[in-house]
C-alpha cells in the first residue's frame, strides 16, 4: 500500500509556470520549470489546457505534485480529458506555434479540492482518480480561507487502508483560536448530524481549529459524531469551541459516539481543546461523550472548559463513558474545568461513568472546584478512589493563561498544578505530540496534565519545543 497526499483548500491559482525539463518514466516526471514555482506544496496539483501544435485535439491533464525537492518538482501524472493516457508535462502544447516548433502548455498549480465536501466525495468514489484502491489517503488542509463545509459524511471508503483529515504542517493551530486552519460553519447541519460525521474505521481528524460561534441560532449541536463502528478511530490535536444556543434536543455533546461499535473496536480522543460550550434550551451538554461505546476508548490529555446548561434538570459534564458492560475506558492526563448548572449541584460533573461493570482506568485526571464530589477526578460516579487525581482544584491553581471571553489560551501558565503532575502514556498513536505539536518525551521532565506541554527542563528540548513554549 501507498500513501498519497492531497491538498484542500480554496487557492485554485496558485502559481502558472511552464516546464522546461522532464525525467523519469510514467506515471511519475521530475519536472523543472523556467522559474521554479513559488506557494505549492505536496498534494497540490498541476493543470494543463492543451491543444496540439497548428490546432487539433484539446486535451486538459492533471498531475499530482508528490514531491518538492529545491527546483525539481515531481509530477504524477493522473488523468486526462482527451482519454490520451500517460504523458510527461513536457511536450504538451498550447496550439500555438507550428508543427515544427510548437509553443509548450504553461502549468497552473491549485489545491486539489476547494472543500472538505470535495474531498470526501472521492473518498466515496469506487474509482478514484487521484489514489490507488488499498492505498492510507491524507488529506491536508490549507489556511487559503475558512472553510465553511456544512456537514461532512465520511461514510464510505472503499478499499482504502486509512483516511486521515489533516492541516499542513505551516499552517497548524498554535492552540489559541483563529491561529491556523478555521473551519466556521454558517449554516446548520441538522440536530444529530455533526460537523464532521464518521461512519467509517481506520479515520483520523486533528489539527482542526471548529469554531461553533456562527451556529448559535442553528440546530447543529455536534461537532465531530461516530456512528458506525468506527474501530482505530483518532480524534488529536483540535480545537472546538464557542457553541452557544441549542434550538433542539440532545445537546450539544461535542464529540459524540452515538454508536456502540464492537467490544474489540478502538476508539482514541487524545490532546484536544474544547471551551465555551452553552446550551440554553433546557438540556443536557458534554464535551467528550463516549457512553453508548461497548470496546475501548482512550481518553487522554484533554483539556475541557466552560460547559454550561440551562435545564433545571440537565447536568453539565466534561466526560462521559462506560455503559456497556463491555466497555473499557482509558481516561487519564484530562482536565475538565468550570461546569454551571442551574439545577442541582449533583448536575455539575467533570467525569461520569456509567456502568459499575463496565471498565475504567483512569490516572492523573484534575477536576475544579465546581464540579460535584461524586463527579470529580477522583471518583468518576462510581467511587473509583483515584488517589492519582487532582480535586477541588480553583481556575486560578490551574492557571490558564487567559480565560478572558474571545481571548481564550488553554495553555497553562508557570504556576499551574498540571504542570509535572501527568503520567507517561508513551507514543502511540503521538499521544506524546501536545496541542502546540511539542513532544512530551523531549522535554525531559514529567508529562503535564491536558492539552499543553508547558513544563521543560531547561535545555533539553529541541527547536520545535522552543517555537512553542509558552511563557
Amino acid at each position: 500500500m501507498a500513501t498519497t497526499t492531497v491538498s484542500i483548500g480554496s487557492n485554485q491559482s496558485i502559481d502558472t509556470e511552464t516546464p522546461a525539463g522532464s525525467s523519469g518514466s510514467g506515471p511519475s516526471y521530475v519536472v523543472t520549470f523556467g522559474t521554479t514555482p513559488s506557494g505549492i506544496s505536496v498534494g497540490d496539483i498541476g493543470f494543463m489546457d492543451t491543444e496540439e501544435a497548428g490546432g487539433g485535439s484539446a486535451t486538459d491533464y492533471t498531475f499530482l505534485v508528490t514531491a518538492i525537492s529545491g527546483a525539481n518538482i515531481t509530477l504524477k501524472y493522473l488523468t486526462d480529458t482527451g482519454g490520451m493516457g500517460d504523458h510527461s508535462p513536457l511536450g504538451l502544447y498550447t496550439g500555438g506555434g507550428s508543427s515544427g516548433s510548437p509553443t509548450q502548455a504553461p502549468m497552473v498549480f491549485k489545491r486539489a479540492f476547494s472543500t472538505i465536501t470535495l474531498f470526501e466525495a472521492m473518498i466515496d468514489d469506487s474509482s478514484p482518480a487521484y489514489w490507488g484502491s488499498s492505498d492510507d489517503v491524507v488529506g491536508e488542509c490549507h489556511a487559503d480561507s475558512n472553510f465553511t463545509d456544512t456537514t461532512v459524511n465520511f461514510n464510505q471508503k472503499q478499499s482504502l487502508s486509512s483516511v486521515k483529515l489533516t492541516v499542513n504542517s505551516d499552517d497548524r493551530h498554535d492552540g489559541t483560536a483563529e491561529s491556523g486552519v478555521l473551519w466556521k460553519p454558517t449554516s446548520g447541519s441538522g440536530h444529530d448530524q455533526g460537523i464532521i460525521r464518521v461512519a467509517i474505521d481506520s479515520f483520523t481528524v486533528e489539527w482542526l481549529d471548529i469554531s461553533m460561534a456562527s451556529l448559535d441560532s442553528a440546530n447543529t449541536n455536534k461537532a465531530v459524531v461516530l456512528t458506525g463502528t468506527n474501530d482505530d478511530c483518532i480524534i488529536r490535536n483540535m480545537l472546538i469551541h464557542d457553541k452557544s444556543g441549542n434550538p433542539g434536543s440532545n445537546g450539544p455533546h461535542i464529540i459524540h459516539a452515538i454508536a456502540a461499535g464492537a467490544s474489540t473496536d478502538t476508539l482514541t480522543i487524545q490532546n484536544n481543546i474544547i471551551y465555551e460550550i452553552v446550551e440554553t434550551n433546557n438540556d443536557s451538554v458534554s464535551a467528550i461523550n463516549v457512553n453508548p461505546w461497548s470496546g475501548i476508548s482512550n481518553i487522554y490529555n484533554n483539556t475541557i472548559y466552560k460547559l454550561t446548561c440551562a435545564g433545571s434538570s440537565k447536568a453539565s459534564t466534561g466526560i462521559v463513558f462506560g455503559n456497556p458492560s463491555s466497555a473499557v475506558a482509558n481516561v487519564k492526563n484530562n482536565i475538565v474545568a468550570l461546569l454551571t448548572v442551574v439545577g442541582a449541584s449533583t448536575l455539575a460533573r467533570a467525569y461520569a461513568k456509567w456502568a459499575s461493570g463496565s471498565t475504567a482506568n483512569t490516572a492523573n485526571n484534575l477536576s475544579d472546584d465546581t464540579t460535584h464530589a461524586t463527579y470529580d477526578a477522583e471518583d468518576m460516579a462510581q467511587n473509583l478512589n483515584d488517589t492519582s487525581a487532582l480535586i477541588g482544584k480553583t481556575l486560578a491553581q490551574i492557571d490558564f493563561v487567559s480565560t478572558v471571553v474571545g481571548s481564550e489560551d488553554l495553555h497553562i501558565d508557570t504556576d499551574s498544578v498540571c504542570r509535572e503532575a501527568g503520567v507517561d502514556l508513551g507514543t502511540t498513536l503521538e499521544v506524546n505530540i501536545d496541542i502546540d505539536g511539542v513532544d512530551r518525551d523531549a522535554t525531559g521532565v514529567t508529562w503535564d496534565i491536558g492539552a499543553d506541554q508547558a513544563s521543560v527542563k531547561a535545555g533539553s528540548a529541541g527547536t520545535a519545543f522552543l517555537m512553542f513554549l509558552d511563557v
